[in-house]
């Protein structure tokens, strides 16, 4: 089968792009990311389609976003009448195998499971929990972890898909294998050597943060995450945090802060060479030169930057993520590309299994790279990527329950049309996001126009997958209406979205 290479998908939980050496972080331990990014195509402007995590792995499953396959939220369920990518796999003869997270509901169109339904400290019954109790420790997740690194949870978990990776290695049968990490996802809690080695003493920088900030969140974001709307108010969701209570900066001794957000980046160090040990077995088994490899998470984390601590929101700490993709000997190797999203992922890896996908609502990236068509390469500026109309993204877009944002090169515009609030951003002169633009009358134009590019991207959603189920039959409006139908792909929305910025840039 000379068309269906095999896939390794890795995801891990809430990490952010600054836990990379290879996206810049001059702090960041990630020897093996990094070397897998000299291997591939590291993406810099990877974005989540929905900044929390069951939403976006709905969204990295279905190829949908989250208006579509329902889970705008954590705690709401997607419409079981969504397909996943893998049961195309399946049809096709792909082996199908995940260990780890789901979150986004019983995947039945995996042949090997190895699930954590919870968090860390949650699944007392899973496989991987189970084995840690046989080995005589605590299934439960705290700090400081009191497990060798090789009876935790997720070293398990890698034990289980390198495990499952060596027999179908030997098969010839092509797989796809999902590897779903749960850190750097709290509770932070790094083992062994991640805690003890002195890679982060003092080299972490503290949240950066104005007093007060957190009070001009949108009321609705601000509910999401338990935030009061004033400080004479208590929280309604208090977060334990080393002997203080509350995700609000302002309410927390610096250090603790910081002393958390260092058990953060220790935890992507682990997460980091979990990477490098499937990276290992890919080499040794052979397996590396016909597998396509891709990592990236599901959304980053505040860890109080901007003044609290949580994700459900689009500043870049918690909607950029992590994103490379490697095949060496046939994508390029040590090279960068612009956007990226969610909903590319679906569409990506059925290109790399030799299928076509019409109902995801992302592009594929996989055949571009392969015949090295793309070249938004980042290499002069961001304006003239931007500008590049061989581009495969100029945009992405994400979603929540009552908001929405859009990101350019060049621009950021949320809108939480729950409180008709926006916030609008230059993210070349204002790369922290402190000043928000919305209100200022020399911006009107643009953020109008961006305000358009938004609004067609929200209102063209559609499922055009279920749209074709339930074309019929009808008189002629009805016959016209069927035709247009039947000619829509998933992605035709956001191509009309890159059309009308292309232009607009």
């Amino acid at each position: 089968m000379p068309n269906k290479y095999n896939i390794l998908l890795i995801t891990s939980d809430s990490q952010r792009t600054d836990s990379l050496s290879c996206m810049g972080s001059a702090f960041a331990y990630s020897p093996n990311i990094d070397a897998l990014a000299g291997r591939g195509v590291l993406f810099t402007q990877a974005h989540s389609a929905s900044p929390v995590c069951a939403p976006a792995r709905c969204s990295i499953m279905t190829g949908l976003h989250a208006p579509l396959h329902g889970c705008i939220e954590n705690g709401l369920r997607r419409r079981n009448d969504v397909a996943f990518f893998t049961d195309y796999l399946k049809q096709a003869g792909y082996v199908t195998i995940i260990a780890g997270k789901t979150h986004f509901g019983f995947p039945q169109s995996f042949d090997i499971q190895y699930i954590s339904q919870g968090e860390k400290n949650s699944d007392s019954d899973s496989v991987f929990a189970l084995e840690t109790i046989r080995r005589g420790y605590s299934s439960l997740s705290h700090h400081p972890n009191p497990v060798p690194e090789e009876y935790c949870h997720e070293s398990i978990i890698v034990d289980k898909t390198i495990e499952t990776l060596e027999g179908l290695g030997k098969s010839g049968k092509p797989f796809f294998a999902f590897c779903s990490l749960l850190s750097p996802h709290a509770p932070h809690d790094p083992p062994g050597r991640w805690l003890t080695d002195d890679i982060f003493k003092g080299k972490i920088p503290p949240p950066k943060f104005r007093p007060d900030e957190w009070e001009s969140l949108p009321a609705a974001l601000k509910e999401f995450c338990g935030i009061p709307n004033s400080k004479q108010k208590t929280l309604d969701y208090p977060e334990k945090l080393e002997g203080a209570q509350g995700n609000v900066a302002d309410r927390l001794d610096i250090n603790e802060m910081i002393h958390d957000r260092e058990l953060y980046y220790r935890s992507c160090a682990y997460v980091d060479s979990l990477v490098g040990r499937l990276m290992k077995c890919l080499d040794e088994t052979g397996l590396a030169k016909n597998t396509l490899v891709i990592f990236t998470s599901d959304h980053g984390q505040q860890l109080f930057d901007h003044g609290f601590n949580d994700k459900h929101n689009y500043y870049d700490e918690s909607l950029r993520i992590p994103c490379v993709m490697s095949l060496p000997g046939v994508l390029p190797e040590n090279e960068k590309r612009g956007f990226f999203s969610h909903v590319d992922i679906a569409p990506t890896i059925l290109a790399a299994a030799g299928l076509e996908c019409d109902f995801a609502g992302g592009f594929d990236m996989f055949t571009p790279l392969k015949n090295n068509t793309d070249v938004s390469r980042n290499v002069v500026s961001p304006h003239a990527a931007a500008r590049n109309s061989s581009a495969i993204r100029h945009f992405a877009a994400a979603s929540l329950y009552g908001s929405m944002a859009l990101v350019t090169y060049k621009w950021k515009l949320e809108y939480y049309y729950l409180d008709n609030k926006y916030r609008f951003y230059d993210r070349i002169y204002d790369p922290e996001e402190t000043c928000n633009l919305a209100d200022d009358p020399e911006y009107t134009d643009i953020k109008t126009a961006l305000t358009q590019t938004l609004l067609l991207w929200r209102s063209g959603l559609i499922d055009t997958a279920a749209l074709k189920k339930s074309a019929d039959r009808g008189g002629p409006v009805a016959m016209r209406v069927i035709k247009r139908v039947k000619t829509e792909c998933g992605n035709s929305n956001e191509a009309k979205v890159n059309e009308f910025l292309s232009g607009l840039l």
